[in-house]
């Protein structure tokens, strides 16, 4: 696709980029390229349409051309722009980490919302398998009181949180450690005495793979979304752990697949937690669960 050939004004890259993203990637082609163009004019979106007849430099149309090329190859949007936005704040995107939902948008706000938690003066809090970091970082912006560490087997997934981190200027309050879910680099450094523990693990099940769109299979880390054959490999273990690393009285908040509620609801509770509560996503469907040991 060459779009300066015919057309340097925004109306005129716009309707080009859209019909070559449409061909082979029509869900929400338009918007899709709105949002180039404004990343490209470093506008408002909205602002577009009272633009739509300036010219735009060769850089900018360049910009606009290799995201659209991207985005016809089915590449996210997020991972493409470079960023994502995660309950009102910017964090930096990219195929390290898995894309932030608005499914992990509620499981923070859930526990911001516990009462009990932010009675601790100063609660300790993991956040197990912390991608991007924006739920720590977000909990760590909302909750500046509270002591984070935030834990995840990739090594380049902990350096797009510590980016994060520094970003929104809370590197100096978390503790990142590379590591399967609360053990850390070496045996010593085993979490233990926490407060509460959130995830939101793996739990694809590996037949449901071939099933997921192209822009989550294709581009999005394996790692962060196979949860085995039964999609529970990772919470199982998890759950124990975070049963024997939580203080007395400690939270498990728990992001999970839509169906597996009631599943997760029994594997909490034989591993020795009590008062188990499952909340929906926006879409009805059971997708969080909290326990307290």
């Amino acid at each position: 696709m060459t779009l300066m050939a015919s057309a340097d004004t925004l109306a005129a890259v716009l309707t080009a980029a859209t019909a070559h993203v449409q061909a082979t990637a029509p869900h929400e082609a338009r918007l899709k390229c709105e949002w180039l163009l404004s990343s490209a004019l470093g506008c408002a979106r909205l602002e577009l349409s009272a633009r739509r007849d300036q010219h735009l430099t060769e850089s900018q149309v360049r910009q606009v051309e290799e995201g659209a090329l991207r985005l016809a190859a089915g590449e996210p949007l997020q991972y493409v722009l470079g960023e994502a936005e995660f309950l009102g704040r910017v964090f930096a995107c990219d195929a390290r980490a898995l894309i932030p939902r608005p499914e992990t948008e509620q499981l923070v706000a859930w526990l911001l919302e516990d009462e009990t938690l932010w009675q601790t003066k100063a609660p300790t809090i993991a956040d197990i398998g912390a991608g991007s970091g924006c739920i720590v970082i977000s909990l760590a912006l909302e909750r500046p009181q509270g002591r984070y560490l935030a834990t995840d087997t990739s090594a380049v997934a902990l350096a797009l949180a510590r980016e994060n981190a520094a970003r929104h200027g809370v590197s100096a309050r978390i503790r990142f450690i590379e590591g399967d879910l609360l053990a850390g680099a070496a045996p010593e450094t085993t979490l233990t005495g926490l407060d509460a523990v959130v995830s939101n693990p793996p739990y694809v099940r590996a037949a449901d793979w071939a099933w997921l769109e192209k822009s989550v299979r294709d581009f999005e880390p394996p790692a962060a979304l196979l949860g085995g054959a039964d999609g529970l490999a990772v919470i199982r273990p998890l759950v124990a752990q975070a049963f024997h690393a939580l203080k007395p009285g400690g939270m498990l908040f728990l992001e999970i697949g839509e169906d597996q509620g009631a599943t997760v609801q029994e594997i909490v509770r034989t591993a020795g937690f009590r008062d188990t509560r499952l909340r929906t996503d926006l879409a009805g469907k059971d997708r969080l669960l909290r326990a307290r040991k």
